[in-house]
């Protein structure tokens, strides 16, 4: 493979894969999430989602209460965590207390866990805010209201419309998509809660590099001045 053909195809790669990742399985184009993992505010808008709602039948096992309080991104208070864990201990991760044998029964199966969904989804957050905003009725007619999502992979979902977003009042849209994005916020950043520090110390190592790059260059120089080539 020559060098111009190499280039070419990493030049091809680089328009093809953001557009792949943005798409869900079915090949509908996801709605993008307007989210930012280090917006503290946002993240516990959506951990309220989340707690709220979500945990009816979801959990996010690997998730304990005790970091709701140590992540600088959530770092709610202890009052807030004994009020979401009441007897349950601070490293209990957030379980539903739907059971399995309940959720089986009543959905068809249990619920996955959403702690590391962001990065087990292509999209990511974006997958999350269209399907909980891609509630639709079937144009077919085949699949029942509630369990038709137009971003859903085969599009019919076990999972109830949990945002109410089907048939809702045109006036509480901006509400809903917001508490989309929310949720979808939160459920990113704990799939990678240390995604802000690796940011963060990348910046310092790569100004590093940088200097220490020049600095070997000037030496280089210093010590080949009086070498004749």
């Amino acid at each position: 493979m020559n060098l111009k053909r190499f280039y070419s195809i990493l030049v091809v790669a680089a328009f093809v894969l953001p557009s792949m990742a943005s798409a869900s399985e079915e090949g509908v184009e996801l709605k993008h999430a307007d989210i930012n993992v280090a917006d503290k505010e946002q993240i516990n808008r959506g951990l309220d989602v989340f707690t709220n709602i979500c945990m009816g039948c979801h959990s996010a096992k690997y998730v304990t209460y005790k970091d709701l309080m140590d992540y600088p991104e959530i770092g709610i208070s202890r009052e807030k965590v004994d009020q979401l864990r009441n007897d349950k201990p601070l490293t209990a991760g957030l379980i539903t207390d739907l059971s399995p044998e309940d959720a089986t029964v009543s959905y068809g199966k249990v619920p996955p866990d959403l702690s590391v969904i962001a990065n087990a989804r292509r999209g990511g957050a974006n997958y999350i805010y269209s399907v909980l905003t891609g509630f639709e009725h079937d144009p077919n007619g085949k699949i029942p209201d509630g369990n038709y999502n137009k971003y859903f992979p085969g599009n019919r979902i076990a999972m109830p419309d949990p945002l109410g977003y089907l048939d809702h009042d045109p006036a509480e849209t901006a509400n809903l998509e917001k508490q989309a994005q929310d949720v979808a916020a939160f459920l990113t950043f704990i799939s990678d809660p240390h995604q802000n520090q690796r940011r963060a110390i990348g910046v310092y190592v790569m100004g590093f590099l940088l200097v220490l790059t020049l600095v070997l260059y000037l030496l280089k120089r210093e010590v080949w001045k009086d070498v004749k080539h």
